[in-house]
């Protein structure tokens, strides 16, 4: 497949092998996923046996704890294989079926092991310590047993414990309507695009639109895509309000202060980061401001849109980027990160790690996935546009992440969190950024690619914090008791897209409905990190350009901490402090910096 087709979405078969994900390395067929399904529906029955007797001996909790790991191993692998097949078509009931199989044995696994941790904190601290030290294999659970006595406060009774465990199907609802909804069922108008053909817009292809210059087609394809998500908004603000009462119900049963609360604490972040995160970049909008300003001008436009602010102010220097040249050119970017991590970013390309191109049913988007038995994945629709060069960075970032911490940690400290995950994908991005600049020779692509980089800033940073401000407003309303509306959240968006943006951007009819269109929402309080971890990408990339010595080592010792630390400790490592707002106000400052040169060197 050669450059992006834009009439017809192919079908998978169409697909050239060398293009698709190649999961036999977990399971070489269906049926060894249900003789998998089998062995952990076996080993469950052998939970019982240790209820009561966890304080007895170091050896009988080291044996629960390691029991409850081998089955969680092999129930991620179950989980995996069937969600990664499920969204190469979502139209095939039989993956999502067994990932519905899959999720069912979660919950059950987490039901029969819900004694653990009460039974743990009936145990005194200084005890427990001792029993962890005197474990076989004293590097397993170390970090398990220090977290489990921080969070003691928020454990409940054995009976509460299994119910929350066997709760957490019912909890998947909302996300599982609005993921079958958004890519399944709703389909979009079919618009004109530049050459006077009739195509229908996908989520993809709307992405590759905002990059049109015609500002009629990327008006088209904006009022095609919202103006059905205006159609389903009572449907999705139902599932999205459920959501929410799901969030505050965890909260609340775990006797925390907030959903907020909860959600931070469980990775040891302090809430202050992320009100300092929206207050301080609130305080410094001005530079945004200005930016919708510059682009208004540059576009020769009498008024900006909301459709206007993806396209490309210098669309003669744009071009398409096949698959294989983006793997050349991201492949290049990131050898300052040393042999070994090019080499095995190499060895990912070449083997059937990623999945390529759009095909009919496929989920939407692109996401890394990680898995410790076999090797991390990532989904992609490639669409031959720089944007998704720069996203198959993003996502390769995170594939190297897994694989470095998968190799270094053992299973029960290799998962890293979402606030250290999107450091190392960000960092990519910037290097191919950096890249692509190193080889300008005039003052036109260099405006081209700083263009790129005020917008990655733009896309990953501000409008990141937008989105967790009203994130944070949805949760705050239902917490204080009042309901949530379609209307009500309308006016939200409205007000806080006005206000980040500022007045050079005139609202358009159907702007407000975009929060109904991004699944983050469902993951409680998840997209600040994209800010938080770009503020720090920011501050380990500058240390690359400017060569700090030890940094390589530093950065792959971060790569490879997994879970083994809180991740303001592990960011700590490359010398950036998340705690302060010097790495907000830091990205802020460069930001603006950069617009005063497009605007000097363009205006």
């Amino acid at each position: 497949m050669g450059s992006a087709d834009t009439k017809n979405i192919p079908q998978r078969s169409d697909i050239d092998d060398k293009y698709k994900w190649d999961l036999s390395d977990l399971y070489a067929s269906d049926e060894a996923w249900e003789e998998d399904f089998k062995k952990v529906q076996e080993m469950l029955t052998k939970a019982k046996g240790f209820t009561g007797r966890l304080a007895e001996s170091p050896q009988v909790l080291f044996d629960c704890l390691k029991l409850r790991t081998d089955i969680s191993k092999i129930c991620d692998n179950l989980h995996f294989y069937a969600r990664r097949n499920a969204d190469l078509d979502h139209r095939v009931s039989k993956y999502q079926s067994m990932t519905d199989k899959a999720a069912m044995l979660v919950s059950q696994a987490g039901a029969a092991f819900s004694f653990v941790e009460p039974e743990l904190l009936q145990i005194e601290d200084n005890r427990l310590k001792e029993m962890a030290s005197e474990f076989p294999d004293k590097n397993l659970y170390d970090f398990y047993i220090k977290e489990l006595i921080r969070s003691r406060e928020h454990i409940r009774s054995a009976e509460i414990e299994e119910l929350l465990a066997q709760s957490i199907l019912v909890a998947r609802g909302p996300a599982n309507v609005f993921t079958m909804l958004n890519d399944a069922d709703m389909t979009y108008p079919s618009i004109k695009d530049e050459d006077s053909n009739e195509v229908q817009i996908t989520k993809q292809r709307y992405a590759k639109f905002m990059e049109a210059p015609d500002q009629r087609v990327r008006k088209d394809a904006h009022e095609a895509l919202f103006s059905s998500y205006e159609s389903h908004v009572n449907t999705i603000s139902a599932s999205l309000s459920a959501s929410i009462n799901t969030d505050i119900f965890y909260s609340r049963a775990r006797r925390y202060e907030s959903s907020l609360h909860q959600a931070l604490d469980a990775i040891n972040v302090p809430v202050e980061v992320y009100h300092s995160l929206l207050d301080t970049t609130e305080k410094n909008l001005e530079g945004l401001h200005k930016w919708m300003e510059i682009r208004r001008k540059i576009l020769k436009l009498d008024k900006l849109y909301p459709y206007d602010l993806m396209c490309p102010l210098f669309p003669e220097e744009n071009y398409e980027v096949s698959y294989e040249d983006a793997v050349k050119e991201v492949t290049q970017a990131i050898e300052t990160l040393g042999e070994d991590y090019t080499k095995n970013l190499k060895n990912a390309f070449g083997s059937n790690w990623v999945d390529v191109y759009e095909t009919q049913g496929k989920a939407s988007g692109a996401y890394s996935s990680s898995n410790y038995s076999a090797h991390p994945v990532v989904l992609m629709n490639y669409n031959d546009t720089i944007d998704n060069m720069f996203t198959l960075a993003h996502e390769m970032g995170h594939c190297m992440h897994s694989f470095y911490s998968n190799k270094n940690q053992p299973y029960p400290k290799a998962q890293y969190t979402i606030f250290v995950a999107e450091v190392a994908s960000t960092l990519n991005e910037g290097l191919l950024l950096q890249h692509l600049l190193n080889k300008v020779t005039d003052d036109k692509k260099k405006l081209f690619l700083l263009n790129q980089h005020i917008d990655n800033t733009f896309g990953t940073y501000f409008n990141q914090v937008l989105y967790a401000r009203f994130e944070l407003m949805i949760h705050e309303r239902v917490e204080r008791g009042e309901a949530l509306s379609p209307d009500l959240m309308n006016e939200m968006w409205d007000e806080l897209t006005r206000k980040y943006y500022g007045e050079a951007l005139t609202m358009d009819e159907y702007t407000k409905y975009k929060w109904a269109r991004i699944p983050h929402f469902y993951y409680t309080y998840y997209v600040y990190q994209y800010s938080t971890s770009y503020a720090a990408s920011q501050a380990i990339l500058d240390k690359f350009l400017k060569g700090e010595e030890g940094i390589v080592d530093k950065y792959l010792r971060l790569l490879s901490s997994g879970g083994s630390d809180y991740p303001i400790n592990q960011l700590k490592t490359c010398g950036v402090d998340m705690t302060t707002p010097e790495p907000f106000e830091a990205t802020i400052k460069l930001f603006e910096e950069q617009i005063n040169e497009v605007e000097k060197l363009a205006l």
